[in-house]
């Protein structure tokens, strides 16, 4: 079981939801999307919290390299990706960083 592909689907048909619904523009979620752009400094801290994660159980191998897939290599291939992507690999950032303050 991928927890990051599970997430990653519900968000998308979501967001889907929201458009197809009225509750929500295709310009809405485009702003979502670009607002959720990531500089060098937090793609480099991701990277590393990812790994950590695995090495610590909290990952399994097949979600960490799926997150490293769509992080990609720099964060211009993170920043390409979709709405949907970028929103929970952003909660899955945020929560790593929790996880490591309370550590």
């Amino acid at each position: 079981m991928n927890r990051i592909l599970i997430a990653i689907e519900r968000m998308t048909k979501n967001l889907e939801d929201k458009v197809s619904t009225g509750e929500a523009t295709f310009g809405d979620v485009e702003k979502m999307r670009a607002s959720l752009d990531m500089e060098i400094g937090e793609f480099c801290r991701f990277q590393e919290l990812k790994s950590h994660a695995m090495l610590e159980g909290k990952l399994n191998l097949a979600e960490a390299q799926t997150i490293y897939g769509f992080l990609g290599e720099t964060p211009d291939h993170f920043n390409g990706q979709t709405a949907a992507v970028k929103a929970v690999l952003t909660q899955i950032f945020a929560e790593l960083l929790l996880l490591k303050k309370i550590a």
